[in-house]
Order: structure tokens, then sequence, then C-alpha cells
């Protein structure tokens, strides 16, 4: 079976892994959190279907590893609301909730842009990162994404990228309150849902257009 079939076949948030023949899932976990009764869910389901174990990825997600073909869609339905796919990853760190150094509640602006991505559709996967101050643990400023806060409000960046070619993101805005950072947000996106070139990362398409075309379309006149 051609690659492509085989993922338009399994369900969405299933991954091939290297050797062939065997899958990871990825419970979702909203900026990280995990409640005792979906652990015991996961615990239950890698016991049942005899998983080698549970891995930890970079972006500090579960991934349940070694799902036979034939067990992906049992396994996912056993999962329930917790194995269903998030379309968007947000990283946010704890912000001022628990961290002295924390400015902006980063817990609630990363679960409202959570909800607002799962809205949209993009022409490549994405990347959001928010940080509650300056120190960016949630590496804000090589995300596609990016939110930074500070005492007067936050820092709205687009574009950032940390992969083989590591691009800063730009800066569109500073001190905005959240319900501005999330409208500016909202336009960039759209922009780059219209303009960009399927599966082109936001990092390539702002080097493409260049940043003064991006905010010249998301601010009319009224740029920063």
């Amino acid at each position: 079976m051609k690659h492509d079939a085989l993922i338009e076949e399994m369900p969405k948030g299933a991954l091939a892994q290297a050797g062939g023949g065997l899958y990871s899932v990825t419970p979702r976990m909203p900026l990280g959190c995990i409640s005792p009764e979906q652990l015991d869910i996961i615990n239950s389901v890698v016991r049942d279907f005899n998983l080698p174990g549970v891995r930890v990825t970079a972006g500090q997600r579960l991934k349940l590893q070694g799902i036979p073909k034939d067990q992906v869609r049992a396994v996912i339905d056993r999962l329930g609301p917790v194995g269903e796919f998030c379309h968007y990853y947000v990283q946010a760190c704890p912000g001022s909730a628990t961290c002295r150094m924390g400015m902006r509640d980063s817990m609630a602006m990363g679960e409202r842009l959570e909800t607002f991505l799962n809205t949209v559709t993009l022409p490549c996967k994405l990347k959001a990162g928010v940080s509650g101050c300056s120190m960016c643990c949630a590496e804000s400023y090589v995300r596609d994404v990016g939110l930074v806060g500070r005492n007067g409000g936050w820092t709205v960046l687009f574009g950032g990228n940390a992969g083989k070619r590591v691009r800063t993101g730009d800066v569109l805005a500073e001190n905005v309150s959240d319900d501005e950072a999330l409208a500016i947000i909202a336009r960039v996106l759209d922009l780059y849902a219209r303009e960009a070139k399927s599966r082109e990362r936001t990092a390539r398409f702002v080097e493409r257009v260049g940043v003064e075309a991006v905010r010249r379309v998301v601010f009319g006149g009224n740029a920063p």
C-alpha cells in the first residue's frame, strides 16, 4: 500500500514508526495537563494491549508506542476523549498561576489559544508557545505563534521555527490584552491560511512574503 493511502486509512493521530508495521498514538494532554483518571485509562490501555510502555516526548507529552496496525483503532477507542486528535500543539509554562517569575496567566491564555486553533484549518502543522514572562520557558520565540507575557500585556510573535532552519519569530505587537492578542493571531492566521503554499510552515511563509507585508495586512494602516 502506498504511503499516502496508508495515512488516509489510519485514524487521525496515529503515526507510523520506523521499521514498519507498528504505530504510535499521543494521548491528548492540553497544555501538558492530565488527570489521575486519564492516567488510569492510559495505564489500562498499555496493560490490556500489552504495549511496551509510555514515552515522554521532547514536547513533554506522552506517547504510546508499539501498537500493531490492526489494534490502532481499538486503542484510540479505548482511550476515549484522551485519544482525541489535537490539530495544533500549544505549549504553555505555568505562568502567574504557580511561578514566582510569571507576569501573565499563560495557562489560561494557552487554553483559550488551543480552543481557537482547533476551529481553524491551516496549510501545515503549527506549534504555539505561551510564556508567562520573558524567561520564555514555552519557547515562544521559536514557535509558529508565540506569546510572551510582560507587565504591560502580551508580546505577539509570528513565524518562529526551532527546526533545521532556526528562525526567531517576528514581533507583531507588544503590551496587548488577552483579547487583543487573540484577535491579532486570528488575523495573521487568516492571512497565512489564504496565502501560504501547501505544507509551507509560517517561518518560510514570512521569509517569502516579508514581515512588513504581513503587518500591513494584519493591521492595515495602523501597524504598531
